[in-house]
């Protein structure tokens, strides 16, 4: 019984600590979102809702599964130097102040 128990209490534990973070960037379709969009296109970048935010969650908070950089290049982030200027400008609109 021990055994069964000890994962899911563990389990649990990482669901909470990982629920605050999941709330640090702005969701989609919110004020602070379309801030964040329009700060992105202050600086050149374009970049559809989705990819927006998938950027946001990795910049700030990174460990975000997929392929983030072949999106970027398909909106026409592409260069040396391109994908890191992308997290900048998100980390500065997108990421809480700490």
């Amino acid at each position: 019984m021990r055994r069964v128990i000890a994962p899911l209490v563990g389990a649990a534990v990482t669901a909470i600590a990982l629920a605050s973070s999941a709330q640090a960037i702005p969701d989609q379709g919110t004020p602070a979102f379309d801030e964040y969009l329009q700060g992105l296109q202050r600086n050149g970048y374009n970049l559809n809702p989705d990819t927006a935010w998938r950027v946001a969650h990795q910049a700030c908070i990174g460990g975000l599964p997929g392929y983030i950089g072949l999106e970027l290049a398909a909106q026409g982030v592409i260069g040396p130097g391109a994908q890191d200027r992308v997290m900048d400008v998100a980390r500065k609109y997108a990421c809480p102040v700490q």
